[in-house]
């Protein structure tokens, strides 16, 4: 409902302005100042008190939840906080026609607030809104007709063989003179030769890796960051601040290889793009537009071509030829990657699972968790059969002490979710003070547009970020307090376990039907050199049901 104010001079207004970089351009909606001179001369014509003037500037219409002044808004409008909300005309509000009548039809009248949108003369407090969804729709056609013609653009310029990108490929620049045209970066360019160098001398992807590691070259992320490109941070620069900067992605370096660029073709129309979604995924390879000779290359087309070749040549299977029926599903408890299988170089030949990190990268990244295929196979198939066993001798006791261990994991799982929700929270509105502060900067000319930008988009991305992470939090946290859905899953399990008591062996779909992951956890040694190993079994639908421990002879 809406809030009882004694009268019209108690009414709180919200003003929201919003002008975005093509409107600008476009020279459509006016300044936001002038949005907020005109809206606020129509409040206090009224007689009422502005409550608060959101402002997005330089945010497109079309989606709500990238606009974080109107993301703040509507929390607003759910606290109750104003009786009405005023724009300059309907497309302010939004171009999106379904969200924007949403909001107009449904979301406002639900909370008792009055919408004005002064220039089109809409006040959902009357009757005569019939033109409203029409000017919606005209809305989200002016945004569909300039996604058109941007996009129109770009294939021109791609087919003519102009770059198109905001940030040009590793070892290489933007000419000074023309931004669409690429040149040799001195600064880089040496690590892309050495990379192909090191391709057509038969180096894998993984082997170039360790050499850059061993050779400490600093990844394209850092010296991005240090030419003032990007601000960004990789995984490893956060894991290990001291050499995070030399771990190279592996995609980057078999993309740079395979890469047509770096033999002066220019390669566009990669990624597929859908007006109102965005990126929605990767072309195919014949479908880019390559226009060949357009720039001075690093590589030569010969280099070129080895490099490649010697990259596809070694793409081969396992050696044997065969499929673990674990595949997927046994975990690194510490890395999170999977546990691959192999064999060691005795005369048996056994067969050895081994987390995949540590392969791959070595003990400075991971520990082993070895462990014999064997004994993981035998550890699997008892813990299944005792399950089995177990809930066919009292399946109502199985099915109480299964909800007892969910219900205490949930609840110190729902303190750690409550927690994380409320830092994040402080965070969010953190940023939502800063960007206020940012802007007072900019209006004051304390701060250039330049640098103004830079911040806010940042500073956006980091607030669309935190806000989609705490929806996520939230989401499961509600889970949690539906007991019929738990009770619901573990009788779901309990049918599905009964069917494997007298299991003779394991494979794949029974695997995959009835297990979720599986942990090895590396071996410890107490003080009697007594050797042990933990296998961790999370089943589906009831999650961590057995840890088991194996004992080895010292």
């Amino acid at each position: 409902m809406m809030p009882n104010r004694l009268n019209e001079h108690y009414i709180q207004a919200a003003i929201y302005c919003r002008l975005s970089k093509e409107d600008e351009k476009k020279g459509e909606s006016g300044s936001i100042e002038t949005q907020k001179e005109m809206i606020s001369d129509f409040v206090k014509s009224k007689g009422w008190n502005i409550y608060k003037i959101y402002v997005d500037d330089g945010f497109s219409g079309l989606h709500s939840s990238s606009r974080p002044a109107f993301q703040e808004l509507l929390s607003d409008a759910e606290e109750r906080k104003f009786d009405i909300v005023i724009t300059k005309d309907l497309s302010r509000l939004g171009r999106n026609y379904i969200e924007t009548g949403t909001y107009i039809e449904d979301f406002f009248p639900r909370l008792g607030i009055r919408y004005i949108a002064l220039n089109d003369g809409v006040d959902t407090l009357h009757d005569n809104n019939e033109i409203v969804p029409f000017k919606n729709v005209l809305n989200e056609f002016y945004s569909r007709d300039v996604s058109k013609k941007v996009k129109s653009g770009y294939l021109t310029r791609a087919k003519q063989g102009k770059f198109t990108g905001c940030l040009a490929p590793f070892g290489y620049m933007k000419d000074e003179d023309d931004p669409h045209v690429l040149v040799p970066d001195p600064d880089t360019a040496w690590i892309i030769e050495k990379i192909f160098e090191l391709a057509a001398q038969g180096y894998g992807v993984q082997a170039i890796r360790t050499q850059f590691i061993k050779e400490r070259i600093e990844t394209p992320t850092w010296w991005n960051r240090q030419k003032g490109l990007r601000n960004c941070v990789t995984k490893w620069e956060k894991k290990r601040p001291e050499d995070g900067r030399f771990i190279w992605d592996e995609s980057t370096i078999k993309e740079i290889i395979e890469s047509p660029v770096y033999i002066g073709h220019m390669a566009s129309h990669k990624v597929k793009y859908k007006f109102k979604i965005g990126l929605i995924g990767d072309r195919p390879r014949d479908e880019w537009i390559v226009v060949k000779d357009t720039h001075e290359p690093i590589v030569s087309d010969e280099l070129y071509e080895r490099a490649n070749m010697k990259l596809k040549s070694r793409k081969r299977s396992f050696k044997t030829g065969e499929l673990s029926i674990f595949a997927g599903l046994v975990k690194c408890p510490d890395c999170g990657k999977a546990l691959n299988i192999g064999r060691n170089n005795s005369k048996k030949q056994e067969r050895i699972m081994t987390c995949n990190t540590y392969r791959r990268y070595g003990k400075d990244f991971c520990s082993q968790h070895r462990i014999f295929y064997d004994d993981l196979y035998n550890v699997i198939l008892d813990d299944i059969r005792k399950n089995a066993e177990n809930v066919s001798l009292d399946e109502d006791k199985i099915l109480k002490a299964i909800l007892k261990n969910a219900r205490d994991s949930e609840d110190n799982e729902k303190i750690e979710l409550e927690e994380n929700i409320e830092e994040m929270s402080k965070r969010y509105k953190t940023l939502e003070s800063k960007v206020e502060r940012l802007y007072d900067d900019w209006t004051e000319e304390r701060i250039s547009e330049m640098n103004f930008q830079k911040i806010l988009e940042k500073t956006q991305k980091e607030q669309t970020a935190l806000y989609k992470k705490i929806k996520s939090l939230e989401e499961i946290y509600e889970s949690y307090e539906n007991d019929d859905i738990r009770e619901h899953d573990v009788k779901k399990w309990i049918n599905l376990i009964e069917k494997y008591r007298d299991v003779e062996e394991l494979d794949r779909t029974m695997l995959n039907e009835l297990i979720e992951r599986i942990y090895v956890y590396e071996k410890e040694v107490d003080e009697e050199g007594e050797v042990t190993q933990v296998v961790e079994i999370f089943y589906n639908f009831i999650g961590n049901n057995s840890e088991v421990v194996l004992n080895y002879d010292c």
